[in-house]
Protein backbone atom coordinates (compact mmCIF):
# COMPACT_ATOMS: atom_id res chain seq x y z
CA UNK A 1 0.00 0.00 0.00
CA UNK A 2 1.30 3.36 -1.09
CA UNK A 3 0.47 6.05 1.32
CA UNK A 4 -0.61 9.25 -0.39
CA UNK A 5 -0.36 12.42 1.71
CA UNK A 6 -2.29 15.88 1.72
CA UNK A 7 -0.85 18.66 3.12
CA UNK A 8 -3.16 21.75 3.47
CA UNK A 9 -1.34 24.84 4.44
CA UNK A 10 -4.85 26.44 5.37
CA UNK A 11 -6.16 25.20 8.47
CA UNK A 12 -9.58 23.93 6.76
CA UNK A 13 -11.85 21.78 8.50
CA UNK A 14 -14.55 21.88 5.83
CA UNK A 15 -11.92 21.64 2.86
CA UNK A 16 -10.53 18.16 4.85
CA UNK A 17 -13.69 17.22 4.93
CA UNK A 18 -14.81 18.01 1.52
CA UNK A 19 -11.71 16.06 0.56
CA UNK A 20 -12.19 12.97 2.77
CA UNK A 21 -15.97 12.69 1.72
CA UNK A 22 -15.15 12.81 -2.01
CA UNK A 23 -11.83 10.31 -1.77
CA UNK A 24 -14.11 7.82 0.55
CA UNK A 25 -15.98 7.25 -2.44
CA UNK A 26 -13.34 7.13 -4.97
CA UNK A 27 -11.98 3.32 -4.90
CA UNK A 28 -8.45 3.94 -5.35
CA UNK A 29 -8.10 5.97 -2.34
CA UNK A 30 -10.05 4.26 0.10
CA UNK A 31 -7.63 3.07 3.27
CA UNK A 32 -6.68 -0.87 2.73
CA UNK A 33 -6.26 -0.13 -1.12
CA UNK A 34 -3.19 0.76 -2.85
CA UNK A 35 -3.50 4.23 -2.51
CA UNK A 36 -4.11 5.39 1.44
CA UNK A 37 -5.01 8.97 1.60
CA UNK A 38 -3.95 11.02 4.48
CA UNK A 39 -4.76 15.01 5.30
CA UNK A 40 -1.52 16.36 7.34
CA UNK A 41 -0.89 19.59 8.13
CA UNK A 42 1.28 21.81 5.59
CA UNK A 43 4.98 21.76 8.27
CA UNK A 44 4.51 17.84 6.84
CA UNK A 45 4.87 18.72 3.06
CA UNK A 46 7.72 17.19 2.21
CA UNK A 47 8.84 13.64 0.00
CA UNK A 48 7.12 12.09 -2.52
CA UNK A 49 3.64 10.86 -2.93
CA UNK A 50 2.85 14.50 -0.98
CA UNK A 51 -0.02 16.99 -2.34
CA UNK A 52 0.38 20.39 -0.63
CA UNK A 53 -2.84 22.33 -0.91
CA UNK A 54 -1.28 25.93 -1.24
CA UNK A 55 -2.97 29.56 0.33
CA UNK A 56 -0.35 31.26 -2.68
CA UNK A 57 1.88 30.35 -5.22
CA UNK A 58 5.16 32.06 -2.94
CA UNK A 59 6.17 28.86 -1.33
CA UNK A 60 6.00 26.38 -4.40
CA UNK A 61 10.07 26.46 -4.68
CA UNK A 62 10.61 25.31 -1.68
CA UNK A 63 8.00 22.36 -1.66
CA UNK A 64 9.69 20.95 -4.89
CA UNK A 65 13.07 21.28 -3.23
CA UNK A 66 11.43 19.22 -0.55
CA UNK A 67 10.11 16.44 -2.72
CA UNK A 68 6.55 17.56 -2.55
CA UNK A 69 5.11 15.78 -6.11
CA UNK A 70 1.71 17.56 -6.19
CA UNK A 71 0.67 21.05 -6.09
CA UNK A 72 -2.33 22.92 -5.90
CA UNK A 73 -4.43 25.69 -4.98
CA UNK A 74 -6.76 25.75 -2.39
CA UNK A 75 -8.89 28.02 -4.48
CA UNK A 76 -9.06 25.41 -7.23
CA UNK A 77 -11.80 23.32 -8.01
CA UNK A 78 -12.33 20.51 -5.22
CA UNK A 79 -12.01 18.24 -8.54
CA UNK A 80 -9.07 19.45 -9.33
CA UNK A 81 -7.46 18.75 -6.00
CA UNK A 82 -8.38 15.02 -6.50
CA UNK A 83 -7.31 15.05 -9.58
CA UNK A 84 -4.16 16.34 -8.16
CA UNK A 85 -4.21 13.16 -5.70
CA UNK A 86 -5.26 10.64 -8.35
CA UNK A 87 -2.38 11.78 -10.69
CA UNK A 88 0.38 11.85 -8.01
CA UNK A 89 -1.10 8.31 -7.09
CA UNK A 90 -0.94 6.81 -10.70
CA UNK A 91 1.60 9.18 -12.48
CA UNK A 92 3.69 10.29 -9.77
CA UNK A 93 3.11 13.95 -9.99
CA UNK A 94 0.57 16.73 -10.88
CA UNK A 95 0.86 20.69 -11.01
CA UNK A 96 -2.15 23.02 -11.02
CA UNK A 97 -2.43 24.91 -14.51
CA UNK A 98 -1.99 27.92 -12.26
CA UNK A 99 0.66 27.23 -10.66
CA UNK A 100 2.98 26.45 -13.95
CA UNK A 101 4.37 29.66 -14.51
CA UNK A 102 5.94 29.82 -10.84
CA UNK A 103 8.01 26.63 -11.36
CA UNK A 104 9.35 27.65 -15.00
CA UNK A 105 11.68 31.14 -15.12
CA UNK A 106 9.91 33.31 -17.45
CA UNK A 107 11.39 33.77 -21.46
CA UNK A 108 12.64 36.85 -22.36
CA UNK A 109 10.42 39.26 -22.92
CA UNK A 110 10.31 39.41 -27.35
CA UNK A 111 10.71 43.45 -26.91
CA UNK A 112 14.73 42.87 -25.59
CA UNK A 113 16.99 44.52 -28.37
CA UNK A 114 20.44 42.66 -29.10
CA UNK A 115 22.37 44.30 -26.69
CA UNK A 116 19.83 43.56 -23.77
CA UNK A 117 20.37 39.91 -24.93
CA UNK A 118 24.47 40.11 -24.71
CA UNK A 119 23.92 42.52 -21.40
CA UNK A 120 21.59 39.33 -19.85
CA UNK A 121 23.68 36.50 -20.70
CA UNK A 122 26.73 37.90 -19.32
CA UNK A 123 24.65 39.88 -16.17
CA UNK A 124 23.36 36.08 -15.70
CA UNK A 125 26.85 34.46 -15.47
CA UNK A 126 27.80 37.04 -12.90
CA UNK A 127 29.89 40.19 -14.77
CA UNK A 128 30.10 43.25 -13.43
CA UNK A 129 29.13 46.55 -15.43
CA UNK A 130 32.81 47.36 -16.47
CA UNK A 131 33.39 43.47 -17.31
CA UNK A 132 30.27 44.12 -19.30
CA UNK A 133 31.57 47.12 -21.03
CA UNK A 134 35.05 46.45 -21.97
CA UNK A 135 33.84 43.11 -23.45
CA UNK A 136 30.68 44.52 -25.56
CA UNK A 137 33.00 47.81 -26.39
CA UNK A 138 30.56 50.59 -24.48
CA UNK A 139 30.43 52.49 -21.51
CA UNK A 140 29.47 51.40 -18.14
CA UNK A 141 26.78 53.60 -18.10
CA UNK A 142 25.33 52.23 -21.54
CA UNK A 143 25.75 48.57 -19.30
CA UNK A 144 23.80 50.30 -16.53
CA UNK A 145 21.08 51.48 -19.16
CA UNK A 146 20.97 48.12 -20.52
CA UNK A 147 20.68 46.38 -16.94
CA UNK A 148 17.41 49.55 -15.60
CA UNK A 149 15.72 48.59 -18.75
CA UNK A 150 16.22 45.01 -18.48
CA UNK A 151 14.92 44.94 -14.83
CA UNK A 152 12.27 47.04 -16.01
CA UNK A 153 10.99 44.26 -18.67
CA UNK A 154 11.47 41.45 -16.43
CA UNK A 155 9.65 43.45 -13.56
CA UNK A 156 12.54 42.54 -11.19
CA UNK A 157 13.97 45.32 -8.29
CA UNK A 158 17.88 44.18 -8.73
CA UNK A 159 20.26 41.85 -10.62
CA UNK A 160 20.27 38.90 -8.34
CA UNK A 161 16.11 38.90 -8.58
CA UNK A 162 16.58 38.68 -12.60
CA UNK A 163 19.29 36.13 -12.21
CA UNK A 164 17.21 34.09 -10.29
CA UNK A 165 14.04 34.57 -12.12
CA UNK A 166 16.07 33.33 -15.35
CA UNK A 167 17.08 30.10 -13.95
CA UNK A 168 19.76 29.36 -16.36
CA UNK A 169 21.92 31.48 -18.81
CA UNK A 170 20.54 32.74 -21.92
CA UNK A 171 22.12 31.93 -25.31
CA UNK A 172 23.53 34.90 -26.95
CA UNK A 173 20.94 35.06 -30.19
CA UNK A 174 23.12 35.19 -33.78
Amino acid sequence: MRTIHVALSLRSALLADQLSSRLAATPWAEPGTPADVTVVDAENARGPRTIAVLASASVVEGLVQAGVTGLVLADDPLDDIVRAIHDVHVFGGWVSPRLVSSLLPPPPPASLTLRERETLKLVAEGWENAEIAAAMFITVSAVKFHVSNLLRKFGCRDRTQLVSRLGRPLPIPS
